[in-house]
């Protein structure tokens, strides 16, 4: 059901969301149709969802290994077109994707580039819809608040492509900002790298790695058609049970302790903490972006640590500039790289629970949510 906008234009004057009521409850979201205002508030910008995706944040909302606030409409990678729009540099008709957390702009956080972690923070798919109503993608349509970055699409990056970006792609240029340049010729540095997972984060981490002039980058992960995939991007395929690079000649070489300068983990596995530790040089930098979830204590030795003057960084989501940084990325290198091999099958809103099922099983990078 729509309107007009100024005689032309159909203006929705509703959605339908999939909405999150709680563990307790079987089960634990419901369908909802919800009335979208007739006119957005300051800087709020309303979108028609194209693809939304189903991150592995979303699957720990719903297994329990994840707090989140309820009811709330689920979801938050995705991509778009703009219905209505409330900003000037925003237009009706563009195709865009957003970032994940909304920002104020004024706080201390904002104020140290940490927007990401903003006092007055409003999370995509994790804000209760009293605070922030339809800001969601598991949704015919989402409305972004006021501090909410938007970046437009190029034509090139197609749905499919484009729908990961706004928070597995955007992490990990967040990611690479926290690490050592590559040198160049003749210089000593950063250059050879390990990913511990073989993920859609880990998969985007080699692209960006080897654009950035890493000449050796391995990919560590037990699923072996995951580390076949890592291969197809240019990694060295690494299976923790044996002893040679999975996939490769006998004679390959294989990671040794104190050779790598960069890791990164994306595994969300603990146990891989000592691993990455022992494989990083002297003053090598390990950053850690997968283990949000509660069973993430880790199992080092702060000597260790000490003794080869490591760097360990925590990075969590990202910022409007790493967005865009994202979007450009992909769109230089779309053609480079197996993207569009990544996402796997697609349903409808209303069979949420068979694209759960599907994105559990692991056997796709990602799966896709067409709420039209």
């Amino acid at each position: 059901m729509s309107n007009t906008d100024d005689g032309s234009r159909p203006v929705p004057t509703h959605a339908r969301s999939l909405v999150f009521i709680g563990l307790e409850r079987s089960p634990p979201y419901i369908l909802e149709s919800s009335k979208i205002p007739s006119e957005l508030e300051d800087g709020e910008v309303l979108l028609s969802i194209e693809l939304a995706t189903i991150c592995g944040s979303d699957i720990h909302t719903l297994v329990g290994q994840r707090t989140t606030p309820n009811p709330c409409v689920l979801g938050h990678e995705g991509c778009g077109v703009v219905v209505k729009s409330s900003r000037p540099d925003v237009q009706e008709g563009d195709k865009v994707t957003w970032g994940i957390c909304a920002s104020c702009d004024n706080c201390q956080f904002c104020s140290l580039g940490l927007s990401n972690k903003c006092e007055n923070l409003i999370k995509c798919g994790h804000v209760l819809m009293k605070k922030a109503p339809l800001f969601g993608t598991y949704s015919t349509h989402i409305r972004c608040p006021r501090g909410t970055p938007i970046v437009s699409l190029p034509p090139a990056l197609t749905p499919q492509l484009a729908a990961p970006i706004n928070c597995a792609l955007a992490t990990m240029v967040n990611a690479m900002s926290k690490i050592p340049p590559v040198p160049s010729p003749g210089e000593r540095g950063a250059s050879v790298a390990l990913v511990q997972g073989a993920g859609m984060l880990g998969l985007y981490g080699i692209a960006l790695l080897k654009e950035s002039g890493f000449s050796k980058i391995y990919c560590i992960d037990v699923n072996l058609p995951r580390l076949s995939k890592a291969a197809e991007f240019g990694a060295i395929p690494v299976h923790p049970d044996q002893a040679w690079p999975y996939a490769t000649e006998p004679n390959e070489e294989v990671i040794r302790p104190d050779s790598v300068d960069v890791v990164f983990e994306v595994c969300g596995n603990k146990d891989g903490l000592p691993q990455g530790v022992r494989a990083l040089r002297v003053g090598g930098t390990y950053v850690l972006i997968g283990l949000v979830h509660r069973d993430s204590r880790m199992n080092i030795l702060a000597q260790t640590v000490i003794t080869k003057c490591l760097t360990l960084i925590g990075v969590h989501n990202y910022t409007g500039k790493h967005l865009e940084e994202a979007v450009k990325f992909l769109s230089q290198h779309h053609d480079r790289y197996p993207f569009s091999s990544l996402m796997g099958p697609v349903y409808p809103l209303t069979q949420f629970r068979n694209a759960v099922e599907a994105a559990k099983s692991g056997r796709f990078f990602r799966v896709g949510i067409n709420p039209q």
